[in-house]
């Protein structure tokens, strides 16, 4: 009874830090000695009435090991990123070049890079396949990318 109740306590302690450096192997390693502990009980030959009571102890000391956890876990405001990272800033298109005209100077299938003002920004086509050197139309933008589409009945433009 006693390596039993040994298993089981390093079986609650593996499950506690499983909910602080998760992948599932501590989750693993405690439920098979929690297990372990229950077998050792059977094979030990203990009568059914303390089997159970161990049994009921056990899975409520399951509980309360992971109630616990959730409730430090949530008090631990430091783990969780709390406001903006400090020098951060998101990439972002220039709203002024939605409705502009360009060049597709690569094949947009459907990302390339197109050529509007002199200048080369990472675009995808809203529609399939546009071949290089054809006129566009930025119509919209996310993230660093723009969003173009074909002007059609345009002649091919060699860059």
């Amino acid at each position: 009874m006693f390596v039993a109740t040994i298993l089981a306590l390093l079986g609650l302690a593996l499950i506690y830090l499983e909910f602080f450096l998760p992948g599932a192997i501590f989750a693993i390693g405690g439920t098979l000695l929690l297990l372990s502990s229950l077998f050792l009980l059977i094979v030990g030959k203990t009568k059914l009435f303390y089997f159970v009571l161990y049994t009921v102890f056990l899975l409520s000391f399951v509980l309360v090991v992971i109630k616990v956890a959730l409730k430090k876990l949530r008090a631990n405001k430091h783990i969780f990123l709390q406001s903006d990272q400090a020098g951060y800033k998101a990439a972002a298109f220039k709203k002024d070049l939605i409705g502009q005209i360009g060049l597709s100077s690569t094949d947009l299938r459907p990302s390339g890079k197109i050529y509007i003002n002199d200048k080369y920004y990472p675009a995808i086509s809203k529609e399939n396949y546009i071949e290089r050197g054809k006129k566009i139309k930025v119509i919209a933008g996310e993230g660093a990318t723009l969003i173009v589409k074909e002007l059609i009945a345009q002649k091919r433009i060699k860059i």
